[in-house]
């Protein structure tokens, strides 16, 4: 991939200049950089559970498959688990080992280990009872059950994901017109959200398990017609999306998980069918009109939005979304009969980078340690990884070339130099950038005294 040249140079005297990516301008129509598209026939799509440690995408097909497909992060399918009968729902463990499965035709959860691709456990929910979506919470792994049309309607349970031999627990959530989807933020959360599909209008349901079973937080139901919905990976909020004051248009907001008191509202594009966090608090949406929207963690304004078509033909999937590492992004399409899968890795490429210095601490002493800190920003609000830093001095003296200086993974640096001669100083950091992060450049001028 070929790196753009773009240097952000900016020199003040006296005190720091902040200079930051801007978040007040959307960037529409960004280069979206295809990685690979693959189009898998005769399988449907269900979930998606995202694997960075091992750099593995596992993903289920629903009612009738009999697999589920691993893809590695440029989209490619790399392999395939058998014997996964009608997988639906899939949660992976906190430690990122296991992805577990509920089975809907077999009626049952399967264990998978994430470095083999081998199931390794496996509970009996039991015949016609048709397991359907899975959540990791409170120390164990809550699954939402029952088969349409057996009377029986849905159900939530339990189990100890490090007991196989332990015995499931049944019926804990009341009971349900369709099998709920469920979501948390952790095995650590002890709360539990559950929603029906295909009800309407429906309500976005929250358990307390802190004291070992889920007592209903009837006080919370006044989210009504949700469509999609997803939790922090802190569980201390969550994403839900519902019919929006226009049509062909949803309201997607951000609620505390404490009392579902409202925090802020995105501007996404278009009727929302799929959300995704990523580990570092930035928000992706999805809509049916094609349209991709990112936000930087903490805003509600979108960093960018792209309206594409990856596959002719084929719908934005629910629960199709996720993102990776580096700035990746895992789109996926289907048919509406759920007989066609398309997964498209693409990348938004190149993201510019600048420098946040914070304001320095006066005065600056000739020959005297002075420590200058700030963070290596990108524009989409993603975290830059651990990147190197140029550091130059330049003084009445002349110019001298410092150590550089290894930002940590969030960006922030510190950099400490002795000034040598009285006078302005200044010092130029640099960021060569990557194939997908843009150079940067940035000069803070300072006085420098005896005392």
């Amino acid at each position: 991939m070929r790196r753009l040249l773009a240097t952000v140079a900016t020199s003040v005297v006296g005190v720091a200049l902040v200079a930051t990516p801007s978040a007040a301008e959307t960037n529409y129509d960004p280069p979206l950089v295809v990685v690979n598209s693959t189009t898998l026939l005769d399988t449907g799509y269900a979930d998606l559970a995202l694997s960075t440690g091992t750099g593995q995408i596992f993903l289920s097909g629903g009612r009738g498959s009999t697999v589920v497909n691993v893809a590695d992060l440029d989209g490619r399918i790399v392999g395939s688990v058998g014997g996964q009968s009608g997988a639906n729902g899939l949660v992976l463990s906190q430690d990122g080992s296991t992805v577990y499965a509920a089975l809907t035709d077999a009626g049952t959860i399967s264990a998978i280990d994430v470095a083999t691709r081998t199931e390794t456990a496996r509970w009996t929910i039991g015949e016609n009872s048709c397991p359907y979506d899975l959540a990791l919470a409170a120390g164990r792994l809550w699954f939402s059950y029952g088969c349409y049309g057996y009377g029986t309607g849905g159900r939530i349970g339990s189990l100890d994901p490090a007991d196989p031999g332990a015995p499931v627990t049944f019926d804990q959530g009341g009971r349900w017109t369709y099998s709920p989807r469920l979501e948390s933020g952790s095995i650590n959360d002890h709360l539990l959200f559950a929603m029906e599909e295909g009800v309407f209008p429906n309500v976005l349901a929250s358990f307390d398990l802190s004291g070992g079973q889920p007592v209903r937080r009837i006080a919370l139901e006044h989210l009504t017609d949700v469509g999609q919905f997803t939790v922090d990976l802190d569980g201390a909020s969550i994403i839900v999306v519902t019919p929006g004051e226009y049509q062909f248009s949803s309201k997607v907001a951000r609620y505390s998980t404490a009392d579902l008191s409202e925090i802020g509202r995105y501007a996404a594009p278009g009727r929302v069918v799929s959300i995704a966090f990523a580990p570092d608090g930035r928000v992706a949406t999805h809509g049916d009109d094609g349209g991709l929207a990112m936000f930087a963690k903490g805003e509600y304004e979108p960093r960018w939005v792209a309206f594409k078509d990856f596959s002719q033909g084929l719908d934005p999937a629910h629960r199709g979304l996720a993102i990776g590492p580096d700035g990746r992004l895992f789109v996926i399409e289907k048919y509406i009969s759920n007989s066609i899968m398309n997964l498209t890795a693409v990348d938004v490429t190149p993201v510019a980078t600048s420098f946040t210095v914070d304001n320095p601490v006066m005065p600056v002493l000739v020959r005297k340690p002075y420590t200058i800190t700030g963070t290596l920003a990108t524009f989409d609000g993603s975290t830059t990884g651990a990147r190197t830093v140029h550091v130059t001095r330049s003084d009445p003296r002349g110019s001298v070339t410092l150590a550089d200086v290894q930002t940590a993974v969030d960006g922030s640096f510190s950099i400490t130099d002795k000034p040598r001669t009285v006078g302005e100083t200044s010092w130029v950091l640099s960021f060569d950038g990557t194939d997908r992060l843009l150079p940067a450049a940035y000069t803070i001028t300072l006085p420098v005294t005896r005392s």
